[in-house]
């Protein structure tokens, strides 16, 4: 493969970066974590072994015991922007040696199908809490106001690449239409929404909610 084949859709993350004052944002351990900084360059690193642990950081950093802090909504923007980068194709793991120890080897999983991943949970989670939030609500409100870019960031993954990362971009698709900002994007996706509601699968009772969340009947669903 050519060089210039390698390197198509690759990003520069540095120039992501500094779309964001990163020392006026914090995440959860700003005293034992690296910097959001550091994790976000992990995540494209050419070592999966660094890449599955810049995962882990971010996750556990960013939202830890479902808590959303300053620097959850920036990093989570810099994740929706590489997600097509095809440095997030590559397979990682993201236990720690202890964790080996009591449960065993972790079938890797690929990066981007877990950036996904994270991204569509998290928005559920935000969704819940937004009664009541277990931080600050305007942290978590400007995790959710990113909804558009994520969408737009898992459109391209609903019908190509591994089944593996187009479940995760459906589960994120699912858990954005949820939301008011979203509104027009949803005659595009009724049909997918609806037949997800229909078949065994780990999204159906997502895509569920989601419909009750237009107003349809879904008792015959549950």
């Amino acid at each position: 493969m050519s060089d210039e084949r390698a390197n198509e859709g690759r990003v520069d993350p540095r120039d992501l970066l500094l779309r964001t004052d990163w020392n006026a944002v914090e995440h959860c351990c700003p005293e034992v974590a690296p910097a959001t900084p550091v994790m976000l360059l992990e995540l494209l690193d050419d070592d999966p072994a660094v890449q599955g642990w810049a995962f882990r950081a971010l996750v556990e950093a960013h939202t830890r015991q479902q808590v959303f802090y300053t620097a959850t909504a920036p990093a989570a923007r810099f994740v929706a922007a590489v997600l097509g980068d095809p440095r997030t194709l590559a397979p990682v793991t993201d236990r720690v040696a202890q964790e080996e120890v009591e449960f065993g080897p972790q079938a890797p999983f690929l990066l981007r199908a877990g950036l996904l991943t994270w991204l569509g949970d998290s928005v559920v989670e935000a969704i819940a809490q937004r009664e009541r939030p277990y931080g600050e609500a305007e942290d978590l409100e400007a995790f959710l106001d990113l909804a558009p870019e994520f969408h737009a960031a898992a459109l391209p993954f609903l019908d190509a690449g591994s089944a593996e990362v187009r479940a995760a971009a459906l589960g994120l698709v699912l858990a954005v239409l949820r939301l008011p900002a979203l509104a027009d994007r949803i005659p595009g996706h009724q049909d997918r929404v609806r037949a997800t509601a229909l078949r065994e699968g780990p999204h159906r009772l997502r895509a569920v909610d989601t419909l009750a969340s237009w107003g349809e009947e879904v008792s015959h669903l549950l």
